[in-house]
C-alpha cells in the first residue's frame, strides 16, 4: 500500500480518497484585509496614530517600527482576532506582511506577541493625550464645509475583569468586577470620537465633565457657530453636565429618573391615558412638559413627560432638555434615536470588535487597547461607508468581515509585483471592486 503523508484523512468522499494537509504554501485567509488597508490609506489612520506615540527605543536596533505594530494590531483586530497573542500566528502571514510594507517572501517576519506587548505597556498618559486628540482631528478634517448642527451620544458599558487588573473593582449595581468605559458618539456617523476608560466603581456620569468640555472647546475653536446637542441617559442627568451644557450653550437631552414630585405631575396625564387606552383597545401614548427644580438644581429646567399606558399598564418617563421643540418630538424624533446611533454602536464595538477585551494588567496599558478597537471600528465605518447604495450599507461590523475579509487568496512575490490571487468562487467580487474604488476615490473621507 502507498504510504501517505497527508495530516488528515477523511473517509465520506466516495470518488477517491481524501487527503487533507496544511502545505498549501503562501495562502491567507484574511485578503479583504486590503479593503482595511485602503481606507486606512485614505484616512492616514494608523500612521497619525503611531506618530502620537513616543518611541522610547534605541534607533540603532529598531527591526518593528511603530507604524507598523500599530497597523498590524488594528489589521488584526479588523480580521477578529483581538489578542495580542495572535500575533505569533499571523506575524508570518504573506498579506500581513504585504499590508505592512513588506515583501511576503524576502522580508523580515512582524512583531511577536512578546513585541506587542511592550508597545501596550509602554505608552504614557501623554501618548494617550495625543491619540485622543488625533481622532478628533481627524474627524474635524473629514468635513469640507462646516456641519451646521452636531448631536454627540454619551453612554458607558460595563466590561468585567478578571485576575488583578489595575483599578478593577467591585459595581453593586452590575453585581460584579469590572472596568466601566465611556463613549461618546457621533450621532451621524457612528464614530466613537472618545473611548474613555474608567474604574470599575465609577458612577456612570463620572469623569465626563472634563472630557466633555475639552471636546466641545475642539470643535467649536474650528467650527465657531455649530450646533451641538449632547444626548445621554439618565445615568448622565447630573446637575454638573447640565451646567457646563448650559455654560458652553450647548443642548442637551437627558433621561431622567422619576420620583414623587415628577410622579404626581404625570399623574393626570397617566389617567387620560389610562381612558384612552380603554376606549380604544391600543395603546396610548400621551406628552407634556412642565419646569421643575429639583434639590440640587440651582434653576428650574423644562421636564419633558411621556405618558404611555400598555396591556401591562402604566409606562412613564422623563426627559429634561433646554430644547425647544414640541414635547412628542423631542422625544420620538430626538431622545428615541440614540439607540440606534449609541447604543446600537457600542454592542457592535464590543460584540463585533471584542473592544471589551481588556486584559493587560496596567490600566493605561487597556486605555492604549481600547484606542487600537477606536481605530480598527473607525477603519469597518470606513468600508461600510463605501458601501452605501449596496446590501452591506447597513450591515454589522461582524457581517462585513463574513463577507468581506473572510476571503481566501493566494499570494506570490514576483521581481516587479507581489500578486494576491484572490478566491476564484468568491460571492462578492463586484461588490469588493466598488468599495475598493470608492476607498481610493480623493478625499474620499470628506463631508
Amino acid at each position: 500500500m502507498t504510504e501517505c503523508n497527508s495530516d488528515i484523512l477523511f473517509n465520506y468522499y466516495p470518488k477517491r480518497q481524501l487527503s487533507v494537509d496544511f502545505a498549501g504554501g503562501n495562502l491567507t485567509s484574511d485578503a479583504g484585509l486590503l479593503l482595511v488597508r485602503q481606507a486606512d490609506e485614505t484616512l492616514s489612520l494608523t500612521k497619525g496614530l503611531a506618530s502620537c506615540i513616543a518611541d522610547w527605543r534605541n534607533p540603532f536596533f529598531i527591526t518593528h517600527t511603530l507604524t507598523d505594530q500599530v497597523r498590524q494590531r488594528v489589521y488584526q483586530i479588523c480580521a477578529g482576532y483581538e489578542d495580542a497573542d495572535d500575533c505569533d500566528y499571523f506575524r508570518r502571514d504573506p498579506l500581513f506582511k504585504t499590508l505592512c510594507d513588506r515583501l511576503p517572501e524576502k522580508d523580515a517576519d512582524l512583531a511577536s506577541q512578546p513585541t506587542m506587548s511592550r508597545l501596550e505597556n509602554r505608552v504614557s498618559k501623554e501618548d494617550l493625550a495625543r491619540l485622543r486628540k488625533y481622532f478628533v482631528d481627524q474627524f474635524i478634517a473629514s468635513y469640507t464645509e462646516p456641519p451646521e448642527e452636531l448631536i454627540l451620544d454619551v453612554d458607558g458599558w460595563a466590561d468585567p475583569t478578571h485576575g488583578c487588573q489595575q483599578m478593577t473593582f467591585f459595581h453593586g449595581f452590575y453585581d460584579q468586577y469590572m472596568y466601566y468605559p465611556v463613549q461618546i458618539n457621533e450621532a451621524q456617523s457612528g464614530c466613537p470620537l472618545v473611548v474613555h476608560l474608567r474604574p470599575g466603581n465609577s458612577h456612570a456620569g463620572k469623569g465626563i465633565r472634563g472630557i466633555l468640555a475639552w471636546l466641545i472647546w475642539r470643535l467649536r475653536q474650528t467650527w465657531p457657530s455649530v450646533r451641538i446637542t449632547l444626548r445621554a441617559d439618565s445615568g448622565f442627568s447630573l446637575p454638573e453636565l447640565m451646567k457646563i451644557c448650559e455654560r458652553l450653550k450647548i443642548h442637551y437631552v437627558f433621561g431622567i429618573a422619576g420620583n414623587n414630585v415628577l410622579k404626581r405631575k404625570v399623574d393626570y396625564l397617566l389617567d387620560c391615558a389610562r381612558l384612552q387606552y380603554h376606549q380604544t383597545g391600543c395603546k396610548a401614548r400621551l406628552f407634556d412638559d412642565v419646569y421643575y427644580c429639583a434639590g440640587s438644581w440651582a434653576e428650574p429646567r423644562r421636564v419633558i413627560m411621556k405618558a404611555e399606558w400598555l396591556e401591562k399598564g402604566e409606562n412613564a418617563r422623563f426627559l429634561v432638555t433646554n430644547r425647544l421643540e414640541e414635547a412628542q418630538e423631542l422625544y420620538d424624533q430626538i431622545y428615541v434615536q440614540r439607540a440606534e446611533a449609541c447604543e446600537n454602536r457600542i454592542k457592535e464595538f464590543k460584540l463585533g470588535l471584542k473592544g471589551d477585551r481588556l486584559s493587560c494588567h496596567d490600566f493605561e496599558a487597556n486605555q492604549f487597547r481600547l484606542i487600537l478597537f477606536q481605530a480598527a471600528y473607525w477603519l469597518m465605518l470606513s468600508i461600510r461607508k463605501a458601501a452605501a447604495g449596496t446590501p452591506l450599507e447597513r450591515a454589522q461590523v461582524s457581517r462585513i468581515r463574513e463577507q468581506l475579509i473572510k476571503v481566501a487568496a493566494q499570494v506570490k512575490e514576483t521581481v516587479r509585483r507581489v500578486w494576491i490571487h484572490l478566491a476564484s468562487s468568491f460571492r462578492w467580487q463586484d461588490l469588493f471592486n466598488l468599495i475598493n474604488t470608492r476607498l481610493a476615490m480623493p478625499r474620499f473621507s470628506k463631508g
